[in-house]
């Protein structure tokens, strides 16, 4: 093992050489889609390992393999490198195990010592796709590592000796690399895309970043270069511009994401950052004017008002034009004044401008404005063209009451008679009453052709018109207050009720004494639960004769058939007897389980931390029966009498 990491040191030179030649490519750029890295943990708690040089407890340790994962079966990892510029990084939380017969290269480490040397598998260390001795027949060659004096980051993660190893950090100026030569086989994708870069066995948490150099297809002139990240190294994209409105000091890598205010003069919500009047204008774009929309000036671009505003006078628009002139008479509407203008009217108004309808004028051409006649020869107010002529006595048979002026024609013998218009008798061509009026006097006379008739013919005191026949009968349902007794017009319950003879008038049970509206003559007795399992639709009144699947069965989660209400898996078996447990028999606690829960499960390995015991604790394979493991058998002198 001395030999190689001497072997190594010896061609450092000669390694630097190559190395910084094959980094040299003709196309390089960042990764493309589909490619990155996995983090795999291989082992975890290993535990207590007992080999040739001892016991080594391995016990909270975990081993974890990182891949760079590709896109082509003939993709070739040629380094893992960093500088300043690109820094490769590596780090745990506590420090990296070494094995004492390790190295930070598994170039020497040969798989067949791990049952001696059982903590040599959990050595850390770097790698290109090799896991041990590389094998040369199949084209496999050594992982070289290149460093500089001023950071020996190999030397600081592998110290030799077995002692533990710090951090990974490739970060210098000058820089250094772990890298195989293309064509090395190691160094290959292969059928499942990934080439190893690194173990590493820590009781810590790991993370980090790696600058890879890939040569796409195997083709040394088509390479990329790209740093992956794992672990909380990953950068946090955000805006990293604190003048930014959504600057993020978690960020640590900018992502162009950063916005700003819309101008100079806002803020980041978009508010004025100078608004002396708290308008919402910026006072840098306030623009001076007549703000008032009903002014003649007004400014519609205006934000501040300058007082400059003037306006049209009342009624008038900003030409001097009526706002409203209806007539269009050159009289604005609110300045006009209603009245009449005809001058021929009784209330003509000089005033007016607007005819408003309400001229008046005399009420007839021989009358004057105040109605008094025009021409009135006996001064009666009544106008000589209106005068009529007539018999003005009252009391004479042609009395006028329309005349006017007496022309003496009156006459008194022939109007005698009845001159009351409410009398029976009344003689509408009398105008003198001679007291022959009769009147109707009893609620049933009625007058007819001046003459009085009686409508009672059973002289009852109700009128022949009022007289009402009917059913008079008390016990009748339709019995009523009639004038005229008609007993064949009774009805009577039985005849309202289609026969039946225990119901009343009004359909009502003359017995009902549970109060339920079926009579106790009707009344059926049974189950009335709808939820029993003997519910009889039919039954008016429950006779405690109900019976549910508790009384049947003894239990409340089956129905009346006996088959489960909740099933949810339809086994058969109701959810409230599954029973859930592990039924694999390979387990240690495996049952008759009528519901499987595999999670449950416990086997030998989980019980004893090994897997080649048996759920007893007895070895699946101990040949000479001494009670250790043929896996866990240490080859040696066990005489103690003997010198080794």
């Amino acid at each position: 093992m001395s030999k190689s990491i001497n072997l190594v040191a010896a061609l450092l030179c000669c390694l630097t050489t190559v190395f910084a030649q094959q980094q040299v490519a003709v196309n390089s750029a960042p990764a493309p889609e589909g490619y990155d890295i996995s983090v795999e943990v291989v082992n975890e708690n290993i535990g207590i390992l007992v080999g040739a040089l001892g016991v080594t407890d391995l016990t909270g340790y975990s081993t974890t393999h990182i891949y760079v994962t590709m896109d082509g079966p003939d993709d070739f990892l040629s380094s893992v490198s960093g500088d300043a510029t690109n820094p490769t990084y590596v780090n745990t939380t506590t420090n990296f195990y070494h094995a004492a017969l390790g190295a930070g290269v598994p170039n020497g480490i040969n798989s067949l010592l791990f049952p001696v040397y059982p903590d040599l598998a959990y050595d850390s260390w770097v790698t290109i796709g090799l896991e041990g001795t590389p094998n040369a027949l199949a084209g496999e060659a050594n992982v070289s590592t290149v460093q500089s004096t001023d950071n020996p980051w190999f030397t600081n993660f592998d110290p030799g000796g077995g002692l533990p190893g710090g951090n990974i950090s490739i970060d210098d100026g000058i820089g250094g690399a772990w890298y195989a030569l293309n064509g090395d086989a190691n160094g290959v994708a292969g059928d499942d895309l990934k080439v190893l870069a690194g173990q590493f066995t820590t009781t810590g948490e790991i993370d980090g970043q790696i600058y890879v150099q890939v040569f796409i297809g195997g083709d040394g002139s088509n390479e990329f270069r790209d740093t992956f990240y794992f672990g909380d190294s990953a950068p946090s994209p955000g805006c990293t511009d604190e003048t930014a409105c959504n600057y993020d000091s978690e960020a640590s890598e900018d992502d162009g994401s950063c916005e700003y205010p819309a101008a100079t003069n806002l803020d980041c919500d978009g508010n004025c950052l100078n608004d002396a009047d708290t308008d919402g204008i910026c006072d840098e774009d306030e623009v001076l004017g007549c703000t008032d929309d009903t002014a003649c000036n007004f400014d519609a671009a205006a934000t501040d008002d300058d007082g400059s505003c003037s306006y049209a006078d009342t009624g008038y628009d900003c030409d001097g034009n009526c706002l409203a002139d209806a007539d269009e008479d050159g009289v604005c509407d609110e300045f006009e004044v209603p009245g009449c203008t005809d001058d021929a009217a009784c209330n003509y108004s000089a005033s007016a401008t607007d005819d408003d309808g309400s001229c008046t004028y005399p009420a007839a051409d021989n009358l004057d404005c105040d109605g008094n006649c025009l021409n009135d020869a006996d001064t009666d107010g009544i106008c000589d063209e209106d005068e009529v002529g007539g018999c003005q006595d009252s009391g004479a048979c042609n009395y006028d009451s329309a005349a006017t002026d007496d022309d003496g024609s009156c006459e008194y013998l022939t109007c005698a008679g009845c001159t009351e218009a409410t009398a029976c008798n009344y003689d509408d061509t009398a105008t003198i009453d001679d007291g022959s009026c009769t009147y109707t006097d009893g609620i049933c006379e009625t007058c007819e052709d001046g003459v009085i008739v009686d409508n009672d013919a059973d002289d009852d005191g109700i009128c022949d018109a009022d007289e009402t026949a009917g059913c008079t009968d008390p016990a009748a349902c339709n019995a009523g207050d009639f004038t005229d007794t008609d007993n064949s017009l009774c009805l009577y319950p039985e005849d309202v009720n289609d026969g039946a003879t225990n119901l009343d008038c009004d359909g009502n049970c003359y017995n009902d004494a549970d109060g339920d509206g079926v009579c106790d003559e009707d009344e059926i007795p049974g189950c009335t639960d709808e939820n029993a399992c003997d519910f009889s639709a039919s039954a008016t009144d429950d006779d405690g004769s109900c019976t549910y699947p508790d009384d049947i069965y003894g239990l409340d989660y089956v129905d009346c058939d006996g088959e489960c209400l909740n099933d949810e898996d339809g086994d058969g078996i109701c959810d409230e007897e599954e029973q859930a447990g592990c039924t694999d028999p390979e387990a240690c606690n495996a049952g008759d389980f009528s519901d499987t829960d595999n999670s449950l499960c416990e086997y030998a390995s989980d019980i004893y931390g090994v897997d080649n015991v048996d759920c007893d604790g007895e070895c699946l394979n101990d040949a000479d029966g001494d009670g250790v493991c043929d896996e866990d058998e240490i080859p040696g002198c066990t005489d103690e009498l003997a010198n080794n």
